[in-house]
């Protein structure tokens, strides 16, 4: 999908004494040895050096352009366009009285969050040359989601962190609930009719489950341990199965998901690399995205 820019940014180069606390993402070269069934990443670089809030990026269908949210208007949030060939950003929504985030490009066009105040958060969509319209019937409050073009969507409860499905064609509410206590990082999972989703226990593990919205079930894969509730799934021809990626502190890791479910919860992690925070201002990495072809990854940091 290609965005008709609001306006091009000039440039993200600033100063030292601009300088302060938010959040940059970083992007990386990823690559899949399948002899060694081994992943790699390379030199990374940052794409939003500046000041303020540029976070949850997530990559375009055809692997070209990142889209994320940040707050360079003003107090408000708005979804940006990182293009791979100029370098250049793109505003891409408008909105000095509403913020948008969690970007994520869809078959059916560009779907967003527009927060209007509390408690009215919904998920909305937006397709080129027209105004945007809801992309779900139900008002509960999301604040994080995950679609699938046939099935319907996923959607986590801001405020009670629970998660409901909203079937497609019909609304998401109380017979809809699926579990609580559930962590903001959902998703589909690549090549297949089910979700995913991190479970928090009461013992303070965390757990990535999956749930299939035919069957109504839910299976427990891998334990994050100590590591990051964000997490990201990759699957591509180039690897022949799926992965899921982590943080947990500085190390990122890789999950291998069987063909064939286990009836155990795993453990067994790949070690990628330790990686080095950008520049001495970055610290502390989380949320993490993998492009459609498996060839980048990017990585948000948190800044001094």
């Amino acid at each position: 999908m290609k965005i008709k820019p609001s306006f091009v940014l000039a440039s993200l180069m600033v100063t030292q004494s601009t300088l302060a606390a938010g959040t940059d993402i970083s992007i990386y070269p990823l690559s899949f040895d399948n002899k060694t069934q081994q992943w790699s990443i390379g030199k990374g670089k940052v794409i939003t050096d500046r000041d303020g809030y540029d976070n949850q990026a997530s990559f375009a269908l055809d692997g070209q352009s990142i889209f994320f949210s940040s707050n360079r208007s003003g107090a408000h949030t708005d979804i940006y366009q990182y293009q791979f060939f100029n370098g250049d950003i793109y505003q891409v929504t408008n909105t000095p009285d509403e913020s948008e985030f969690s970007p994520n490009e869809t078959p059916e066009g560009l779907k967003y969050v527009v927060e209007q105040g509390v408690p009215h958060q919904s998920v909305w969509l937006q397709k080129e040359g027209k105004p945007r319209v809801r992309a779900i019937n139900s008002l509960i409050p999301s604040g994080y989601y995950a679609a699938h073009s046939e099935l319907g969507t996923l959607l986590w409860a801001r405020y009670a962190h629970a998660l409901y499905f909203e079937p497609k064609g019909e609304q998401a509410d109380e017979r809809h609930f699926v579990t609580d206590h559930v962590g903001r990082s959902i998703h589909l999972v690549p090549n297949q009719t089910r979700f995913s989703y991190v479970k928090k226990k009461m013992n303070g593990d965390q757990v990535v489950t999956i749930f299939d919205p035919k069957l109504r079930s839910h299976q427990e894969v891998v334990s994050l341990g100590s590591g990051n509730e964000d997490y990201a799934w990759s699957g591509h021809a180039l690897t022949q199965s799926t992965w899921l990626f982590n943080l947990d502190g500085n190390e990122l890791r890789a999950w291998h998901l069987e063909q064939k479910p286990s009836s155990t919860v795993s453990m067994s992690w790949q070690s990628i690399k330790n990686i080095t925070p950008p520049s001495p201002r970055h610290h502390s990495p989380y949320r993490i995205a993998v492009s459609p072809n498996n060839r980048y990854i990017t990585i948000v940091w948190s800044r001094k």
